[in-house]
């Protein structure tokens, strides 16, 4: 048992990297909340999953738009202060989301649990001089491009795999080329075309290893064992070098 410990702490790896993916949002418009400031919400979460198959719940994917960038420094140490003060289990990462050609700067935040937090988040978001965005224009179930830039806790497998240490339902494939976002969309609706596996929501990831960008896609899909990942990989392989 001590030998298969000391195996997976070898194979575990901390990257910092980047996350590509669509999903539809939506403002919360709680008007028990009382909100004055835009926080949008994840419609549906790994939208390429359950727009095809039946969901039983319900993740709570929140996106606080930010009034201007910040700085990875001073973000960082917000987020430190934030699950310090609120749920350590808290989840943050920096990015932005693309709507009808309009840009936000992005908090993306994982765990939050009750709605009934977010007062209290915004005053620690005030409190470390992170100014939200005010409403304006409200946001009903529409497509966003979001990219985020977060740490990934990743344990190597074979042949350029990772599985995630966050989420025993994601994992990683290496490819070997950058693929703009409108290609990768078309190549995945070519693997689910050509393959049994079609239920997986799939986005563009990377990290640096070693002076060098390592290019990835990251897979979401329940019960996602090895197996199931490499005949997915195999699919966009054959796709991505044709």
């Amino acid at each position: 048992m001590e030998t298969q410990d000391r195996i997976q702490q070898e194979l575990a790896i901390e990257r910092f990297g980047w996350i590509t993916k669509e999903e539809p949002l939506s403002c919360i418009t709680d008007t028990n909340l009382q909100l004055n400031i835009c926080i949008l919400e994840a419609v549906s979460p790994f939208f390429g999953y359950y727009a095809d198959e039946p969901r039983t719940g319900k993740p709570l994917y929140l996106y606080w738009v930010l009034d201007k960038h910040y700085s990875f420094e001073h973000l960082e140490r917000t987020f430190e202060f934030i699950r310090r003060n609120c749920n350590h289990h808290l989840e943050c990462a920096a990015g932005q989301v693309t709507i009808v050609n309009e840009t936000y700067p992005v908090v993306r935040m994982l765990n939050l649990g009750l709605y009934n937090q977010i007062t209290t988040v915004q005053q620690m978001f005030e409190k470390m001089d992170i100014h939200l965005k005010k409403s304006t224009r409200k946001i009903q179930n529409q497509m966003g491009l979001i990219k985020l830039n977060k740490f990934l806790h990743l344990e190597k497998a074979d042949k350029g795999l990772y599985l995630d240490q966050d989420n025993e339902h994601r994992g990683f494939f290496e490819i070997p080329r950058d693929v703009n976002w409108m290609d990768f969309k078309n190549i995945t609706t070519q693997v689910k075309y050509d393959t049994s596996l079609i239920f997986f929501d799939a986005a563009r990831a990377a990290f640096r290893e070693k002076g060098k960008i390592v290019e990835l896609v990251r897979i979401y899909r329940e019960n996602l064992t090895q197996e199931k990942l490499m005949a997915i990989r195999e699919r966009y392989l054959r796709l991505i070098t044709a």
